[in-house]
């Protein structure tokens, strides 16, 4: 995957295979997205974090490119170590459709709301204590 210039931003696929295609955007994510979409139609997947079903960048991350991506769970917050590169390698087995990754931020946003986030004390424990040490190699 190439990236052209800065902003818009413009990815360009090529592979082996003969698959082409060109997104552009006001970030790297929602290019991705927009290339997903017409890739979708081809039956043709990117293995990349970017598109991974849980996986959204936060709004200051988005006013400036979208490189890196916070990968969501329901049952606690995203921090810092959550962070991983858009267009970084992902397994097949957690990649979804553009549709699958909008339903995940809706079912998301909605579980933010739920006012039993604030009186688990698990959650507030990973919370206060996500910061201290190094991040842990994880494989995504």
């Amino acid at each position: 995957m190439l990236i052209e210039e800065e902003g818009p931003w413009t990815l360009h696929l090529e592979s082996p295979n003969g698959v082409e295609s060109t997104a552009s955007s006001d970030n790297i994510f929602e290019a991705l997205r927009s290339m997903r979409r017409e890739l979708a139609s081809r039956n043709t997947l990117l293995c990349c974090n970017g598109a991974r079903v849980n996986v959204r960048p936060s709004v200051l991350s988005a006013s400036h490119g979208a490189w890196m991506v916070y990968v969501l769970h329901m049952w606690r917050p995203s921090t810092v170590r959550d962070l991983v590169p858009v267009l970084g390698y992902a397994k097949p087995h957690r990649i979804g459709t553009v549709e699958e990754q909008d339903a995940y931020w809706k079912r998301h946003l909605k579980s933010r709301k739920n006012w039993l986030n604030f009186i688990n004390p698990l959650w507030w424990i990973y919370f206060l204590t996500s910061s201290w040490g190094k991040p842990k190699r994880r494989d995504f």
